[in-house]
């Protein structure tokens, strides 16, 4: 068993070899991402050339729109930003790439950074080892143990709803929409849901950097953010380090335990799947709910739709991952030299799945340029597909439906607190509104 000092050492060394990693990755993206390619000197097949952007903040629905607009012009493109990639705009392209990983790898999942200086895990594990690690965590993010955690889930959201109703107004997205998830996630791992008010400001001050934005103070503050959060599970992990069985309920307990090959996990990959869980478990279901209650604080019919019949809820929330999917896009790498919808691909080239077009392409979906609220059959890839399906999607579903359902049934008319343009995140990381203004009317 280490002693308390060399214990001490143990999680000092994590900590400043995390803060170390973590400035070697920001440097490395910030220049990566501000280079592009002046000329395409290489064989394209024929495939357009664009140069498209997707790190800067932006009116609410740009993106979408572009990825629109991509997706009637062409199937697939060349983007010169940063070293140059191929983007393809199809749901047939974009769910072929996902469920071949031998060909498209996940070495790196951002495509203007083909050689990320990080490497998390299991997002950028392949098969067959990535199965290993996902093993691991799969029965914490089963539907079963959703299941379990439901009561738990449903009283988180009702506690906070109580607090803001009385008042009138809210901004969704910090007062509701970051902090429910990340109660409930945390709850789930077995940490105190009060530690929300710690995890909270890292996830925003994380993603306020990772998508590529190159402004000094966001990259700074994504370094701290990482930092506070490996040191956090740095010490959580030494304080559990030598007890002979797994603590129940206890997320970190758990992975210190488990075993890969017959044998333990090292310190790097425990730091690495706690870290990546938290910033992946955290803000997606806040940007996926900020986008389904901005369309009902805008779409009355819908909404009362809702309040009238709540077992349309879970369609409703299926269609708000199809029709407002946070995930612009989504990278990989390719393994060989191959012929690919009419792209002569090279090994090393990036590609970029373009979810946003997808969702709402035609060819897959009737009516897709419209939200509709009972969607039956909705074969949507927001929470991705093949072998890197999103492990918290069954946690992502049961919270945006007890959050619509308990908000509906206490506040079910409210709208816009604002008239000026929502602002929405950079594409370069998830998609997500900045803020949400809601007001209702108050009764004695």
């Amino acid at each position: 068993m280490l002693t308390v000092n060399r214990r001490r050492e143990h999680r000092r060394d994590l900590v400043l070899g995390c803060r170390h990693d973590a400035e070697e990755q920001v440097l490395e993206m910030t220049e990566t991402a501000n280079e592009s390619v002046d000329v395409v000197d290489r064989e394209l097949g024929g495939c357009p050339v664009v140069h498209v952007e997707v790190f800067a903040s932006a009116e609410a629905g740009t993106y979408w729109k572009k990825a629109d607009e991509l997706r009637e012009r062409g199937d697939r493109f060349f983007n010169t930003l940063a070293q140059g990639f191929w983007m393809f705009t199809r749901h047939e392209q974009v769910r072929e790439i996902y469920q071949n990983p031998a060909l498209f790898s996940s070495d790196s999942f951002t495509p203007w950074e083909p050689e990320p200086v990080y490497r998390f895990v299991p997002t950028q594990i392949n098969p067959p080892e990535h199965q290993k690690y996902r093993q691991v965590l799969s029965k914490w993010f089963s539907p079963g143990a959703v299941n379990l955690l439901e009561p738990q889930a449903r009283e988180l959201a009702r506690q906070l709803i109580a607090d803001i109703a009385g008042r009138g107004h809210c901004d969704f997205v910090s007062e509701f929409a970051i902090r429910y998830p990340t109660e409930v996630f945390l709850t789930m791992i077995g940490v105190p849901a009060q530690e929300a008010d710690r995890f909270v400001p890292w996830v925003e001050d994380f993603f306020s950097g990772f998508g590529g934005d190159p402004d000094p103070a966001k990259q700074q503050a994504m370094i701290d953010s990482l930092t506070g959060i490996r040191e956090y599970w740095a010490e959580a992990l030494e304080e559990r380090r030598g007890e002979a069985e797994p603590r129940p309920g206890d997320l970190a307990s758990h992975l210190l335990q488990s075993r890969i090959d017959d044998r333990p996990l090292t310190d790097t990959e425990l730091l690495d799947m706690l870290t990546v869980l938290v910033l992946a478990g955290l803000d997606t279901t806040r940007g996926q709910l900020g986008y389904l209650f901005r369309h009902l604080a805008t779409n009355p019919d819908d909404r009362q739709r809702l309040v009238d019949d709540p077992a349309v809820i879970p369609a409703a929330v299926e269609e708000s991952l199809r029709y407002y999917t946070i995930i612009f896009g989504d990278g990989r790498k390719v393994t060989e030299d191959v012929e690919f919808h009419g792209c002569p691909l090279r090994k090393g080239d990036m590609v970029y799945g373009l979810v946003a077009a997808a969702n709402r392409d035609p060819a897959a979906y009737e009516r897709p340029d419209e939200f509709v609220v009972d969607r039956k059959g909705n074969p949507h890839l927001g929470f991705a597909g093949g072998p890197h399906r999103c492990l918290g999607a069954h946690l992502a579903r049961k919270e945006m439906q007890i959050a619509t359902e308990e908000w509906l049934r206490v506040i079910p008319q409210f709208r816009l607190g604002t008239d000026d343009p929502l602002q929405e995140r950079g594409a370069g990381s998830m998609l997500s509104l900045i803020s949400l203004p809601l007001v209702w009317d108050v009764t004695a």
